[in-house]
Parts: structure tokens; sequence; C-alpha cells
């Protein structure tokens, strides 16, 4: 079963207790060397807390049972009376034996606190190593950037648990009690059962969640981490809103069920307010009421709810439901979610306005639904956005509107900075032998067998490099050079403003249809610009002229600079020669603000693949710049490239000639989140078959977003400009930064861009050997911030990748 978790600091769950026991007061000679003996008891999350507020058994988990009650490591750090550092030691569990029972070599001392962290890895690891103090642990916040799909991570679940007021003799000594670790995460299993008279149909289209936190503290505390929403103090930064429809994980005929882990929720009861008008009141309805149709009434701020989308059919008829179910102890007044417990809430559908459990429901009558990557916002680098369309009984049409609402058969329409095409650029292909099909893919045969695909592109940007000697797209068929408007089935490999008949079969079966909206990278300090998204549905046998239509609102952020002025003649770093000499060119580089591989980014294809946590430096055991072993410190965007290509060339430090072989391309490699480092081999499994020729999205294959290695990454966020599935030097932007380009990006950021992606280090492009790359790290020491380099094994997947863009 895959697991939905959502996903803290380091990427793994993390769980905690705190305990308080009163020992042997006697005052004891401290400093002196110890040995305490204590035995660890493991949490349950067998059982559950069910909407009725009983306990049950749970058979559906989020994790396997071994994983979810597995003890693989535990750190062990004990404070003085005055809360300072007096041991810090990580045992980790052997095949002959068990941590159940540890022996924690320490000094004595009087009124020592014992704090506990199990199977901590990775940053949160790194950060508990160099903890100095009890209140800096207290502090200890862990963060949740977005949902984590799975992504087969079968790592033991991170415990933690506190023992306060400890005396410790010389000599041999034992903690009597054991300590009692307990769940810092709440667990949710979520059953809907559609329960329909015979001549109804409801389509689950997917689940999501609203007002999920996203940070908390690491240890309990009287307080969540984020501030009440009612004292001001509130931003959405704290929160998790998602919009993608994630697919149920088990689902069966007229039934469907999924578990998830959040952060706790403390938000209390009912809330007062006005009752609504008299039309959309249930009977005796009321504050006080334990009716479970007023929970979304009555509910305070930033009460955390699962929405569930779907669509309902009777006959040729259609409505859109968006179920939410409000969390909490209860199904009616409790919004509480609590930390260590497991919520189940099992909803039947009756009918469209008979839906049990605490659910509100919005429904309007309408013939098709549409669903989306996380957000609509892009960064500045060249993006994407993947909506999909679901419906029956009819055709649909794709639009893109500018800010004022104005067509591209208007001439004052200014989103030229969008298309749309059924085409996903961000998908490699499977590599075919023969026309038509290789037609349409880059002339390339990497090892993997996986390659960019070709397109036309718009005649805008046609126009555009033809002026500028750049031509490379292939032919354009007879009669369609003009591409603003497009049939589906002409626009297979086109990209347009508009797209038109989008099939959608019989009326009693629901289908879908995705295309995808391209941004121009967005070279603007702090920009911002925004468009419409426009959806028309012809319902057979309807009006061809009031067809149903919705409007989606999508956006681009222009790039991220830690510069005072960007033209000013001081800015950026020299590029360096060969032998590690400054050249008299000086190169600026500016930052994209969101991490794509963080986010899932196409609904429709297993999550389990998308939103993963880090990635591998690639090249584990071979060592790639051998040209530039001098220059390798700085010139972030030359080293990049040759960590994609083995025969570029350079031309005034500059890459160029690179790409146009066949052979060109070095190895490629996946993220090594699953422990495999070793280069992608030639991908021979089954395709999704014409026009592109899809791999299976779960299979090992290389992804430019969730299945490659970091510079490459980096590397793939330029675009394509002339369709003809190479990236060449002229289209060569954004790349990964070097060990100098991250420490100066380090020292001039604001402190609140430290933290990336659930990270305060960073990868750099910069290579130190045969299996190692250099980090740089960044934070707050003493109320000072600090930077500093280091080196780490090119295998490790414990640091951000933040991409940059050259300025000219």
């Amino acid at each position: 079963m895959k697991k939905i978790i959502i996903l803290y600091f380091l990427g793994a769950l993390l769980l905690s207790g705190c305990m308080r026991d009163e020992f042997d007061t006697t005052r004891v000679e401290e400093g002196i060397a110890a040995r305490v003996s204590l035995r660890v008891l493991l949490p349950d999350m067998d059982g559950a807390v069910s909407a009725g507020n009983t306990r049950t058994s749970a058979n559906t988990r989020a994790v396997d049972a071994a994983v979810e009650n597995r003890l693989d490591s535990l750190r062990v750090l004990v404070f003085n009376s005055s809360g300072q550092i007096v041991t810090n030691r990580k045992y980790t569990a052997q095949s002959d034996g068990s941590l159940s029972s540890l022996q924690i070599d320490t000094w004595s001392g009087n009124n020592l606190t014992f704090c506990f962290v199990a199977n901590s890895r990775d940053d949160l690891d790194n950060r508990l190593a160099v903890v100095t103090s009890y209140n800096d642990l207290r502090e200890f916040m862990v963060t949740a950037s977005s949902l984590n799909f799975g992504l087969s991570d079968t790592g033991a679940l991170i415990m933690t648990a506190i023992v306060e007021n400890v005396n410790v003799q010389p000599g041999s000594d034992t903690i009597s009690d054991p300590i009692q670790l307990q769940f810092l995460a709440a667990k949710l299993t979520l059953t809907v059962t559609d329960a329909t008279p015979d001549g109804h149909a409801v389509t689950i289209l997917g689940w999501d969640v609203q007002d999920v936190p996203a940070r908390s503290y690491l240890f309990p505390d009287s307080k969540d981490a984020n501030p009440a929403p009612e004292g001001g103090a509130d931003k959405e930064e704290y929160w998790l809103t998602t919009a993608s429809d994630y697919p149920f994980e088990v689902n069966r005929n007229k039934s469907a069920s999924q578990t998830l882990y959040l952060f706790e929720n403390r938000r209390g009861g009912r809330v007062a307010r006005s009752l609504p008008g008299t039309d959309e009141q249930y009977p005796d309805m009321a504050l006080d009421d334990t009716d479970h149709r007023g929970k979304a009434w009555f509910k305070p701020r930033r009460a955390t709810a699962v929405v569930i989308n779907a669509i309902h059919r009777t006959g040729t008829q259609s409505e859109l439901i968006k179920a939410y179910i409000y969390l909490g102890n209860d199904n009616h007044s409790d919004y509480n979610i609590l930390r260590g417990n497991h919520y189940t809430f099992n909803i039947t559908v009756y009918g469209i306005n008979d839906i049990k459990i605490d659910t509100n429901v919005d429904s309007k009558t309408g013939d098709f639904f549409v669903d989306f990557s996380d957000n609509l916002r892009m960064d500045a680098h060249p993006d994407f956005r993947a909506l999909r369309m679901h419906a029956a009984g009819g055709t649909g049409t794709m639009e893109i509107l500018d800010s004022q609402g104005r067509t591209y058969a208007d001439p004052s329409f200014d989103a030229t900075w969008l298309k749309i095409s059924p085409l996903n650029l961000m998908y490699h292909q499977v590599k075919r032998s023969s026309s038509p099909a290789n037609d349409w893919q880059q002339a390339s045969n990497p090892e993997s067998k996986l390659v960019r695909p070709k397109y036309i592109p718009h005649k805008s940007v046609r126009a555009k490099l033809t002026q500028e000697g750049i031509d490379g797209w292939n032919a354009i068929p007879n009669g369609q050079e003009d591409d603003d408007v497009m049939s589906l089935t002409d626009a297979t490999y086109r990209m347009c403003y508009k797209i038109t008949d989008l099939p959608f079969g019989n009326t009693s079966t629901v289908t879908n249809q995705t295309l995808y909206v391209y941004a121009d990278e967005f070279v603007e300090r702090d920009g911002f610009r925004s468009a419409t998204v426009r959806f028309s549905f012809y319902k057979d046998g309807g009006n061809p002229n009031q067809p149903e239509v919705r409007n989606f609102v999508i956006s681009q952020d222009g790039y991220l600079s830690f510069y005072t002025d960007d033209n000013n003649q001081y800015a950026g770093l020299y590029i360096l020669n060969q032998d590690g000499t400054p050249s008299d060119v000086k190169q600026r580089m500016v930052l994209e603000r969101y991490p794509e591989y963080r986010m899932t980014m196409n609904p429709g294809i297993d999550p389990s693949v998308q939103n993963i946590n880090s990635m591998q430096w690639g090249f584990p055991y071979l060592k790639v710049y051998v040209s530039n072993n001098y220059d390798k410190f700085r010139n972030g965007r030359y080293v990049t490239t040759e960590s994609v290509y083995q025969d570029l060339t350079r031309v005034d430090n500059e890459p160029s000639d690179f790409g146009v072989r066949p052979n060109s391309y070095r190895r490629m490699f996946g993220n090594g989140l699953d422990g495999n480092l070793a280069a992608i081999p030639a991908y021979n499994g089954r395709t999704t078959g014409a026009p592109y020729y899809h791999p299976e999205p779960t299979a090992n294959i290389y992804h430019p977003i969730y299945k490659t290695s970091a510079a490459r990454y980096c590397h793939e966020k330029n675009r394509d400009l002339n369709g003809n599935g190479i990236l060449e030097p002229s289209e060569i932007h954004w790349y990964m930064p070097s060990q100098n380009e991250l420490l100066l990006m380090a020292i001039s950021l604001p402190q609140s861009e430290y933290q990336f992606a659930g990270y305060n280090a960073l990868m750099s492009s910069t290579e130190l050997g045969e299996g190692n790359m250099s980090h740089v790290t960044v934070g707050m020491r003493d109320s000072y911030p600090f930077a500093y380099s280091n080196s780490q094994p090119k295998g490790s997947q414990t640091f951000a990748v933040r991409c940059c863009r050259v300025l000219r």
C-alpha cells in the first residue's frame, strides 16, 4: 500500500512524547562518569479514534505495521540542571540486539533532563548532533513543506520523549520507569462509500487537504507551533491547502479509502456565529446541537479538513460535489487533532444532499470538473502547470485570456507569455527507432533510451527566432501555419492560445483530458503577472451558444535577487579562467523562488513518484570535472553543463558545442532516494503508445524533475525554444550554483530565505573529488548569521537543490 505522509523538515514522520518523573532528590556529586540503564516502550497507533469517539482496530496503514513499530536508532541527549548539554550520543540497533534496553554512558548530576529521539536521520539528525542547550531543543520546529505521496520510503518513524528531574549517581544507575515514546503525528484513515440508488453514479475524483499545519514543535508544548489565527499573526505559509485531487490509495467498487498523517492542530470546539438563511438551515440548528451538518458552519478559523471532489450523475444530469470532512474527536463539535491519535472517518454517500458524517457539501449543477498541479503560481524560469478536465457526454475547449479578460483575437491581448498544449515537455519519452514516432523525438540515443520530445513553437516564437537566424523545428503541415487556435488532434505537437474539440465520450462514463500551460521565463526582479485559463464544456444536445464555463487564474513571479542593485558594477562574481585566475567578465546570478521537486505537478500520474525530499548529486563513483579543476568553485554554469554533456567545448569560459551529437549526453541518474545510486539502465518496459510513448512513471526511469540528479535538474529548467529536442548553448540560462556563488547568496539573502525546501543546506555544482561534492549551509547561531561550506558524499540526499539564472 502506498503511503501518504505530511512531509516534515527531513522528509520523515516525527513522533514525540513527554513525561515527567520525580526521582530521589538526594544531592549527588556531579561530573563523574556514570552508566544509566533504562527501558524504552514504543507507542501504539493501531487503535483508532473514530468520529463517534470510540476506539477501534485499524486495518489501514499509511506505512507497514513493521515499519510503524520499528526502532532503528535512538539519539540520547542529556542536559544538566542549567540546561546545557552533557551527553549527546546516537545508538544504532544491531542485528543481534534491540534498543528497547539501553545503557547510557553519561556524567553524574542532579536534576538532569534526558531527551530521546528515535529513528532520526538526515537533516534533523544533523541539527540534533550540534544542539547545545535544552531551551534550544524545546524550540525545535519541524516543518511540512508539502505532501509526500509515498516515495517508497520504508524508513522507520521517528519518535521522541523527555524525562525531567533525573538524579544520576556516579557509577551504575537505573531509570526504573520505562521511557514511553509518543507519536508527534496524528494518523487519519478516511473511507468513502457510494450508496446511491440505482440510476445514480458517483465518480470520486480525489482528495485534498485544507488548513493542515505546515509546522509543529518537535516535542509537546502547551501551544501549537502556529499562532492562534484570531490573534493577527497568522500567515498562509503556516498552512497547507492543496488542490490536486490526489487519488485514493485503495479504490474498490463503490468504495475508496486513504490513510495519511497530519500535524497536531488544536482548534477547540464550535464558535458562535449567526445562523445562515432559513433555506440553508437544518432542523433545530444551534451552536450547541450535535448534528454533523453543523460542524462546517460553526468551525473555528483554520480547522483542518479533508476535501473530497466527486461528480454525481443521474441519467444525463451531473452535479459537482465538494465535501469538506472537518477533522476532530467527533463528527459534530470537536476540531482538535492531537499528536499520537488515530482518527477514522467513514463517509457514506446516499445522494447529492445526503452524505453521512461531518461533511459540508458544496454542490452545483455542472457537467465538468477541473483539477491541476499543487498550485497555479509559476516561477521565474520557464515553467508549466498541468490542468485536467473531467466530463462525460460532450466536448471541451481550453483557452488563455489575459489579465483583462481579452482573448488572442483581441489586438490588445498581452498574455503572449503563456501557451497551451497536450504535449508534456517535462516528461521524457521512450526512444523509437522509426518514423513517424522518432521524427518527433530528440535525435539522440542515450543509454537510458529516454529522450526529449520535439514540437513546433507558436508562430510568435517562430517569428522571433527567425529574426535571430534560428530555426530547427519540424516542417509545418500545409494550412496549419496559424496555431493561435487548433483542435486537439491538430495540436499534438503544437503550442497554442486555444485548443478545441476535447472529446468526452458517452454520457454514462466520466473521462478526462490533460493539457499543459507553459510560461516563458520571467526575467524581472520581484515581478508579477497573471492571466486566466478558461475551460468551456459543450454538452451533447445542449445549447452550443451557452457552454458551461470555468475560469482559473494563473500567475508567475519574477526572479529573486540578493543584490541591492542588479545593475551595480560591483554586483556578482568574476568568472574564472580555466587555470583558476579571474577573468575580466563579471557574472551575476539570481534565484528561483520555489522548489519544483517538492510539488505534485502532474494530476493523473501516481503521486508516489512526485514530490520528493531531495536528490543525489549523481556520478557517485566517477570524477566528472576533468577539464576545469581550477575554476569549479566559481563557474557554476559551466560545470553544470559539463555534468550533463561529455563533448562540450570551452569558448570564452562558457560551455559551447554540446547536445547535438547522438552520444553527447552523460549517463542519467535517478534521485537515489531508493538507495540505488547507479546510472539509469536502458528502459525496456511498457509505454503509453502513440503519440507520446511515455514510460511507466513508477519504473526506473529518468524524469527531469523527480527522477534526476541535482545539476541535471537545474539544467532542465531551461526550455528548448526552437522545438528540436535539444537544449542549445543559446538556450542555457539556468544552472546549479557553484560553491562560491552559494556562499555569496548565503551571506546576502535575508533570514527568511535561509531555509529552502525544508533545508538550511544546499548542494553546489562544485565537485571535490570522485566521491564528494561541496555543500553550503546557512543559519543563525547566538543571534548572528553564519555560512560555511563543507564536503559531503555525492550520494547524500540531505540537502536542498536551488537553481539560479545568469543575468546578462
